[in-house]
């Protein structure tokens, strides 16, 4: 009789980088806040070494930004990263939409109606959080139907610095409800097979998204002065 193999425990600095990562996705670590190691380590109950590698880490990925002798702080964004990272977005979906599009008939797509499903809950109960989780499946969804890892990887990267842009965002009166339509009308011309429509449905959300994270930009640089 063989014994079972021990899974090995995960290393603190991969649990540090995920408990960290959550909390600046749900907001629970907030913009204009100073972090340091140490409270961070002492919350966690973990050392500061696989902190600070998790941080090194998210630096990485520019969800943080290390102020000299201070701390971390949670990344904000100029309006030219902005128009950068949804440069970059656009190329990534329209490629996968397109892919998608040529293969429609040999797809199954129903996975896709059930993050839709998921996205009208979350509206109801005014769930941002939730909605947000249902939006990075939703366009996670198309990238992981051209069976390409290497696409999958930079999406799931771009993915955590759009939701810090769009999760404010969300706060304008109405627009998880037209997320959702305008996802609805994506999908529709996908099933269809149909490319023009489909990336030009895309396109279109992709420059509300855009203009709904300079709007919101806008009020908070108003309101600071």
């Amino acid at each position: 009789m063989g014994l079972n193999r021990i899974n090995k425990p995960e290393p603190l600095a991969k649990t540090a980088l995920k408990a960290i990562r959550h909390s600046i996705l749900t907001n629970e670590l907030t913009t204009g806040v100073v972090y340091n190691e140490k409270s961070l380590a002492k919350d966690l109950g973990i050392s500061r070494t696989p902190v600070r590698e998790a941080l090194l880490e998210l630096s990485s990925k520019r969800l943080v930004k290390f102020l000299p002798q201070k701390g971390v702080i949670i990344n904000t964004f100029s309006d030219n990263d902005i128009e950068d990272v949804f440069e970059i977005r656009t190329a990534l979906e329209v490629f996968s939409i397109k892919k998608t599009c040529q293969n429609h008939e040999n797809l199954d797509m129903s996975i896709l109606n059930e993050y839709l499903a998921h996205q009208k809950k979350a509206v109801k109960l005014k769930d941002a959080n939730q909605f947000m989780e249902a939006d990075r499946r939703f366009h996670i969804g198309f990238t992981t139907l051209t069976n390409n890892d290497y696409l999958m990887d930079m999406m799931n990267d771009i993915r955590d610095i759009m939701h810090l842009m769009g999760s404010k965002a969300l706060s304008i009166d109405g627009r998880m409800e037209v997320v959702v339509t305008e996802h609805e009308n994506i999908l529709k011309a996908v099933t269809k097979g149909d490319a023009t429509q489909a990336v030009a449905k895309m396109v279109y959300h992709l420059e509300c998204s855009k203009k709904a994270v300079n709007k919101i930009k806008e009020e908070e640089e108003k309101r600071n002065g």
